[in-house]
């Protein structure tokens, strides 16, 4: 099998994979192993890679998603920020912005400023999207998104966000978070890092009346509003890998219409998060367990010109399989402050025949 080299000619990217190999799966790697084969260099820390403590939090999701077993439609969209959507939605461990608060709770501690990661910081992020653009219906669905966070490292850090779901004039979904985050330093070293956050969130939905064929009101079904409890985790075992446990709907509330006779609770829902942080790029993947389906997501960003422009890519499967998306972006930052990201969502299985999900996102630090 021939040798192929990670991370360019510097080989960066390769010699962090084979660092954290080296430690966490007990294999001496010397400079002269560095160029081993492609398919070994990624298979074998799947398999090496905290094992027993990645089956233990799948037993944990699994676990508590088996708890509630009732069916649900609103407020299922997970999706946040243009740079997120790029990267297949795996954002529970290597979400590090404002947005990230409606993945994670515990993603803006690790709010950092561009210049000075021991310094205060704080960001603004706008998006906006068109969700399956080309529908044979013409229903026009769009999403709207403002989120801000405040992180001063030796005190923690709070944020906000709203978001809004809308198809066409018929159903609207909105959701307000407030959240609370804070990072430890574990051991003497400082080497290892848990970050903890819990948020609280209002959710409210709406539909349009129905009107009969006379014009007149035949229904007139009232929505509801909900508070709903996530709390999430971020452990690094090291500063440049990762590991999120994200637990939304703790406290399962009934969204159903204020007439309905009938509960409907949010399900609880369990994500499981890992990443590899590298100078010029960063992997993730999630598992999310909710109820009895179980959707994977995957996602990859590459850094070029000093973190100038960014190109992104992932991939989406949701209920193992039963919709499968690709995902592609890019990110351009003008100044140091300023970046414009741009998500693509095309989707192969599930809902097709559409031009794909489009979505713009601006991110201001300050």
């Amino acid at each position: 099998m021939s040798s192929v080299p990670i991370g360019g000619q510097d080989g960066n990217v390769g010699r962090l994979w084979d660092s954290g190999i080296s430690r966490y799966c007990n294999l001496p790697i010397s400079d002269d192993d560095r160029s081993y084969a492609l398919t070994s260099r990624f298979l074998l820390p799947f398999f090496c890679f905290p094992l027993k403590l990645t089956l233990f939090l799948i037993l944990i999701g699994v676990g508590l998603v088996g708890l509630n077993r009732q069916t649900y439609a609103a407020f299922e969209d997970g999706f946040i920020g243009a740079r997120a959507s790029a990267m297949g939605g795996a954002f529970t461990a290597i979400g590090d912005e404002s947005d990230g608060l409606l993945a994670n709770p515990a993603s803006i501690a690790n709010l950092k400023d561009q210049l000075d990661s021991h310094h205060s910081t704080q960001q603004l992020s706008a998006t906006a999207a068109r969700l399956h653009v080309g529908l044979s219906d013409e229903t026009s669905i769009s999403q709207n998104l403002l989120s801000y966070a405040y992180s001063r490292p030796t005190l923690g850090a709070v944020g906000i966000l709203w978001k809004q779901f809308n198809a066409g004039q018929l159903y609207s979904e909105n959701y307000l978070l407030v959240g609370l985050s804070k990072s430890y330093d574990l051991g003497a070293d400082r080497k290892r890092r848990v970050s903890l956050g819990g948020a609280v969130k209002l959710l409210n939905w709406d539909t349009a009346p129905t009107i009969g064929a006379d014009g007149l009101i035949v229904e007139d079904l009232p929505g509801r509003s909900r508070l709903a409890l996530d709390v999430g985790m971020i452990f690094r075992p090291s500063q440049n890998i990762p590991i999120a446990l994200s637990l939304q709907n703790l406290n399962t509330p009934n969204i159903a219409s204020t007439n309905s006779l009938v509960t409907e609770t949010l399900p609880l829902q369990a994500t499981l998060g890992i990443g590899i942080v590298a100078q010029n790029s960063t992997w993730g993947m999630d598992l999310v367990f909710r109820e009895s389906e179980v959707d994977v997501k995957v996602g990859i960003e590459s850094r070029f010109y000093e973190n100038s422009l960014a190109l992104r890519g992932g991939f989406r499967l949701e209920n193992l399989a039963w919709g499968t998306n690709l995902t592609l972006g890019a990110g351009y930052r003008p100044f140091t402050s300023l970046r414009i990201d741009y998500g693509f969502l095309f989707p192969i299985g599930g809902i097709r025949d559409t031009s794909g999900s489009h979505r713009f996102s601006f991110v201001y630090n300050f």
